[in-house]
């Protein structure tokens, strides 16, 4: 099982969809069963009160008619989590092994931009040190930014906090996992212009060999293309959109990014 780490308009949809091209893998719509299922292990010192909470949490969420549903019936997601390893990897390694097994993939994973939002709780209750492996994408601050002031769901004066939430939780991860035999960072503008480079990248950290099928745009993401949030998700990868936002945000909210995301900035080779 992996799990694809991102900020919100970082290319983490883009990532996900161009690795469902894979004969070998699928990965599901956004959950929140990773964030979810930590807090409840987190807050539930017995394990056998927990995995209980969890997999009633699961059958209960709003992602399990159209996520689970079609392949675990509930009574096969309970019986899947009595035997998992007492663990939050344990939970997901056993969840999305069984996905697996069903769909007849050699793996699967979740991605969700929730996941690094909670990234001391995953720490916290040991997903961090576990052997899932993680695949983490990157994009300039400025780039996301320009994106979420394009987007409707985006809260409100998002670009006077974002870069700050950026800058922690990015940095976060990277330092605990940098170096790892089970974590990859990409960046976003890397990922648009190299896609066969780092794609092979990822494909080897996953113990799996490249497919030319993951670079066919027109079958990428099919169930989102009427989401206005993801109108370029069928388009070939656009090497545009690395700068974008040099032409669409003010000169103050760029230098706001710079100032308030720079030690990750630095780190992550934007300048």
């Amino acid at each position: 099982m992996f799990i694809i780490f991102g900020s919100p308009r970082s290319g983490t949809t883009l990532l996900k969809e161009s690795l469902n091209l894979h004969p070998d893998i699928f990965i599901p719509m956004q959950t929140t069963i990773i964030s979810t299922t930590a807090h409840i292990i987190g807050t539930i010192g017995s394990w056998e009160k927990a995995v209980k909470v969890v997999a009633e949490a699961i059958v209960a969420s709003d992602d399990y008619p159209t996520i689970f549903a079609p392949y675990l019936t509930e009574a096969e997601v309970r019986t899947t989590l009595d035997t998992a390893a007492p663990s939050l990897a344990g939970v997901l390694d056993a969840l999305y092994g069984a996905l697996a097994s069903k769909l007849d993939k050699l793996l699967c994973g979740d991605k969700s931009p929730d996941d690094l939002l909670s990234i001391r709780k995953l720490e916290q209750v040991g997903l961090l040190d576990s052997q899932l492996k993680f695949i983490h994408i990157v994009r300039d601050v400025r780039g996301s930014v320009a994106s979420l002031l394009n987007v409707d769901w985006a809260p409100a004066g998002i670009e006077e906090y974002f870069p700050r939430i950026w800058n922690y939780t990015n940095l976060h991860l990277y330092k605990k996992m940098h170096g790892r035999h089970n974590y990859v960072l990409i960046k976003y503008e890397d990922l648009v212009a190299t896609p066969n480079a780092v794609l092979t990248h990822i494909c080897d950290m996953l113990g799996l060999p490249f497919s030319d099928s993951m670079l066919d745009a027109s079958k990428r993401g099919p169930e989102l293309r009427t989401n206005p949030s993801h109108r370029n998700l069928a388009q070939p990868f656009l090497t545009d959109r690395i700068d974008v936002w040099r032409s669409q945000l003010p000169a103050d909210v760029s230098a706001h990014c710079e100032y308030s995301a720079r030690e990750a900035m630095y780190t992550f080779g934007y300048k």
